[in-house]
């Protein structure tokens, strides 16, 4: 059995779990491994795998640091709080807020510790049951908010109503509701319509694997990527 950590550059529109799945093909019968932090289908970049004894590993790593880029499109706001959606809010005539606004909302409501509120569809667990599984039966359920930390966030791209910007935050954070909340303070709503992950910790997706080469064909180079454990 192998024991190391695997990172993956995982494509838009598969799972997390649809990434392991791929690894299972080519990872000896038998091979223990999981992942650490998920990303929502949509959202590309970073994916932490975890084989064999780095498994015990998972609950540091999920408390690392992580760094985000996102896309948002502000004037209509989704049930999803991403593309995936459906469309709940929609402010049809309104006038481009710009950059220095923008920011200037950012810096007063969304730096430091902040108190945030887990989407309905998320993996957030209500007495033993996922949220998302509530919320696709259509039984509302509250959801109790809880403290995140904010240390960077800031635009990067400006093509109103697209919005870019550069999040640093602790885990546990949904960058998808922050948009989604901004759009509130800004009174014109907003989706998250790219979500890519750079940086957990210390590791970066620019040193990861694309999960769409993930193939018996290239069995050798990823297994040639697995950082090893030191024992």
């Amino acid at each position: 059995m192998i024991d190391g950590i695997l990172l993956i550059d995982k494509e838009r529109d598969i799972t997390s779990y649809d990434v392991i799945r791929k690894l299972k093909r080519i990872l000896p019968k038998g091979q223990k491994i999981g992942h650490a932090g998920t990303l929502d289908p949509f959202a590309t970049g970073l994916l932490i795998v975890l084989l064999g004894k780095a498994t015990k590993s998972m609950d540091d790593i999920l408390h690392y640091k992580k760094e985000y880029l996102v896309k948002a499109e502000f004037g209509y706001s989704t049930t999803t709080q991403d593309p995936t959606g459906e469309k709940v809010h929609e402010c049809k005539d309104f006038s481009p807020i710009s950059i220095e606004n923008i920011q200037e909302e950012i810096n007063k409501k969304f730096i430091g510790e902040i108190e945030q509120t887990p989407p309905a569809f998320s993996a957030v667990k209500i007495n033993g049951r996922k949220a998302y599984e509530l919320a696709r039966a259509g039984i509302e359920a509250k959801i109790n908010s809880r403290k995140v930390n904010l240390y960077e966030f800031q635009i990067t791209e400006y093509s109103w109503p697209f919005v870019s910007f550069l999040i640093q935050c602790s885990s546990g954070t949904y960058v998808r509701t922050l948009i989604n909340d901004l759009g509130d303070e800004l009174k014109v709503f907003a989706t998250a319509v790219e979500l890519r992950r750079n940086i957990i910790g210390e590791y970066n997706v620019k040193d990861a694997f694309k999960s769409e080469e993930i193939t018996e064909e290239n069995k050798n180079r990823i297994l040639s990527e697995i950082l090893i454990l030191n024992n």
